[in-house]
C-alpha cells in the first residue's frame, strides 16, 4: 500500500468482494512459488509487488477469473 497509496488501493473501483473460501484460495496461491507464471523463485506475491498498480490489479482480476473458473486450484 506504501508504494501506491491508500486511495489508489482502497478506492470502490479496486475493491471486488469474494467470498470467503475464493479469498482464502487466491491468498494461498499468491505465497506459492509459480516459475512458469512469474519466471523466478519469488513468490507470486514477492514478484507482484514489483511490478506496477495496472500490471498487480489485471494480475489479480486474471487470478479471480482462473479460480472461480478452476483453471487455477
Amino acid at each position: 500500500m506504501k508504494r501506491f497509496g491508500p486511495q489508489a488501493v482502497h478506492n470502490p473501483g479496486n475493491v471486488i468482494p469474494l467470498e470467503k473460501a475464493l479469498h482464502s484460495r487466491i491468498s494461498s496461491f499468491y505465497s506459492t512459488i509459480r516459475r512458469e507464471l512469474t519466471g523466478s523463485s519469488l513468490t507470486v506475491r514477492q514478484w507482484l509487488s514489483t511490478q506496477s498498480y495496472e500490471a498487480q490489479r489485471e494480475f489479480g482480476l486474471q487470478a479471480i477469473e482462473k479460480f472461480s473458473k478452476g483453471i487455477w486450484r
